[in-house]
């Protein structure tokens, strides 16, 4: 009897930064795709967040050092997602923010902070709960670019689980859209930066999934038969991860009485 071949292991490898504006550089860390940005300013540099393992957080430390002549001082993480996140170790002797729900970092974070970076500011904010309920967005007034993490998606649908808020993820998006000119580029975590009409698409597309679960909820219809009763606008095997959290979050609902009464 032959033994069953073992899951290859993930390979960590980390793309070649590409300059996305003047000091501020993109590489995309696999195995999940995942956009890591450099912001470097006159003084110092900001890294948006930071691997899939402490490995590939090291790796990256020392391609930041290759790339940027400022040294690394803070560091960003968009949300507590491992992919995101788990690179956090090989950065801890400098300042690491995230929101207070993300584990690990030095400086949590509520509504909002600043930084200096030697003639550029960078803004970091909590515009609201959506894909989880830490997320942050990365502002660089200057560059006209804005680091959305995982609150926009480009290289796939938009990734709901168990620890999404559907109903408000519309809104938060809303809060983006309203960062946006017409000239702004979004970085999203995964995939291509997008301008404000794909950032307003999606935002479209999000409403109509969270307008879909209460209407189903309002029907008598449960998480169990959503997938297969509802009219989605993503793929429903992308969203079943989080339709169950998605209906419970609605708290009680009660169904919608339709014509004919009798």
């Amino acid at each position: 009897m032959t033994q069953p071949e073992q899951d290859a292991e993930p390979t960590y490898d980390l793309g070649p930064w590409e300059e996305l504006a003047p000091s501020v550089w993109r590489a995309v860390a696999e195995p999940d795709a995942v956009n890591l940005v450099l912001v470097a300013g006159a003084e110092r540099a900001l890294l948006v967040d930071t691997g899939s393992s402490p490995e590939q957080g090291r790796t990256v430390r020392a391609a930041v050092a290759e790339v940027c002549d400022v040294p690394l001082e803070v560091v960003v993480v968009t949300h507590a997602h491992d992919d995101h996140l788990l690179g956090l170790p090989a950065f801890a002797d400098l300042v690491t923010v995230g929101h207070e729900d993300v584990p690990g970092v030095s400086r949590p974070m509520v509504l909002a902070v600043a930084f200096d970076l030697g003639g550029r500011r960078v803004e970091v904010a909590h515009l609201g709960r959506g894909h989880t309920g830490g997320d942050l967005v990365v502002v660089v007034p200057d560059a006209d670019l804005l680091l959305v993490g995982d609150l926009v998606e480009q290289a796939a649908p938009p990734s709901l689980g168990p620890d999404s808020f559907l109903q408000e993820w519309p809104v938060t998006v809303d809060g983006v859209i309203g960062l946006m000119t017409a000239a702004t580029r979004a970085v999203p975590g995964h995939g291509d930066p997008v301008d404000r009409p794909y950032v307003y698409e999606q935002r479209g597309r999000l409403a109509s999934v969270a307008g879909e679960v209460r209407r189903l909820a309002e029907a008598g219809v449960g998480a169990v038969d959503a997938a297969d009763q509802g009219d989605w606008a993503y793929p429903v095997a992308t969203l079943a991860p989080g339709l169950e959290v998605a209906f419970a979050q609605l708290g009680p609902i009660t169904p919608r009485r339709t014509l004919p009464l009798a």
